[in-house]
């Protein structure tokens, strides 16, 4: 989407032949996203497209983001939720016109991708019934996973932007897919892309387990993205959320039920995307929860962002943020 300013140019076959190993090795374990992939073949399709088309140069930037967008649609089955990740984060100015054709786009892609891919629900929850008692609990879990949220999404993009791209790669990847198969032995909910792990808390588990579990997924994420590999933190970020929450509903002696669990996961989500329509978007897309959840989940993930981008503003939170980018990725 620079090309613009920029006279690099992708080797097609080369970048969707990086794009494709992506999906193997979150398949074969990697715990991080598999939605960065589909992504960039849709925005690599879309760049010859544009050219055979004969466009503009803005109206070929556009094409991309169209195309990103309908990866992940595709992947995911979340079409109105990518038409809101189009234009919340790859910085797309908003127009009716461009809506349609982005809903257009979205909508297609995730028809023709629901001819293989099932359209259920990623993870299988309990009847929610949303009602006022839940509200007590969103200002505590805006205080305690906000902060935790913001640090890793800080440290995510430290570990992407410092990435290992050179020959030491050949140590380094390989020897932290040992480490996580080492850790896996003991917790297997740390393989994939954190799908088993939010069915884990979601099925129950005890407050030691989903420690070690928050702790460690957050961890192999930011090692892994460190040596070299490549991919999302989305789904990660949406286990990691609702890890959290139900710590905070051990510490309470709350019972960490299905609707408090994802509140956690779309505050987490809001947070690390910087895009709190989306985040509620992909909620109830993963979970097939009906439109009267819509405000609760909104409403957190407004809230969220918004306390993110005061921490941005903080000095000792740069600082923090900079001592342990120093820590955990040099």
């Amino acid at each position: 989407m620079k090309d613009e300013t920029s006279q690099y140019k992708l080797h097609f076959l080369k970048q969707l032949f990086h794009s494709i190993w992506q999906i193997i090795a979150v398949g074969g374990g990697a715990p991080i996203g598999k939605e960065a992939a589909p992504r960039e073949i849709g925005t690599l399709f879309a760049g010859p497209i544009g050219k055979i088309c004969i466009l503009s140069m803005k109206e070929r930037i556009f094409l991309l983001a169209c195309g990103a967008g309908a990866g992940l649609a595709a992947v995911y089955q979340v079409p109105l939720t990518s038409v809101f990740f189009v234009f919340e984060t790859l910085g797309i100015a908003l127009s009716i016109k461009r809506f349609v054709l982005v809903g257009l786009t979205t909508y297609v892609s995730t028809y023709i991708a629901g001819l293989v891919i099932s359209n259920q629900a990623l993870y299988q929850i309990p009847a929610i019934s949303w009602s006022l008692k839940e509200i007590w609990i969103i200002p505590l879990l805006l205080l305690f996973l906000t902060p935790l949220s913001w640090l890793f999404g800080r440290l995510s993009k430290a570990a992407s932007s410092n990435r290992i791209k050179d020959k030491r790669i050949l140590l380094t990847l390989p020897s932290v897919f040992l480490f996580l198969a080492g850790l896996a032995s003991s917790f297997p909910h740390l393989l994939g892309n954190g799908r088993m792990m939010a069915q884990e808390v979601l099925n129950g588990s005890n407050g030691k387990t989903v420690l070690l579990l928050f702790i460690l997924k957050a961890l192999v994420v930011l090692i892994i993205l460190w040596a070299g590999a490549y991919g999302g933190t989305l789904t990660p970020s949406f286990a990691l959320g609702m890890a959290g929450a139900a710590l905070l509903g051990i510490i309470l002696g709350v019972d960490s039920q299905p609707s408090i669990l994802l509140l956690g996961s779309v505050c987490f989500l809001s947070v690390t995307l910087r895009a709190p329509w989306s985040a509620t978007g992909l909620v109830i897309g993963f979970t097939g929860l009906g439109i009267d959840s819509l405000l609760y989940l909104l409403v957190t993930a407004v809230l969220a962002y918004e306390f993110a981008k005061m921490l941005d503003r903080f000095p000792w939170a740069s600082i923090l943020c900079q001592k342990s980018k120093h820590k955990v990725i040099r």
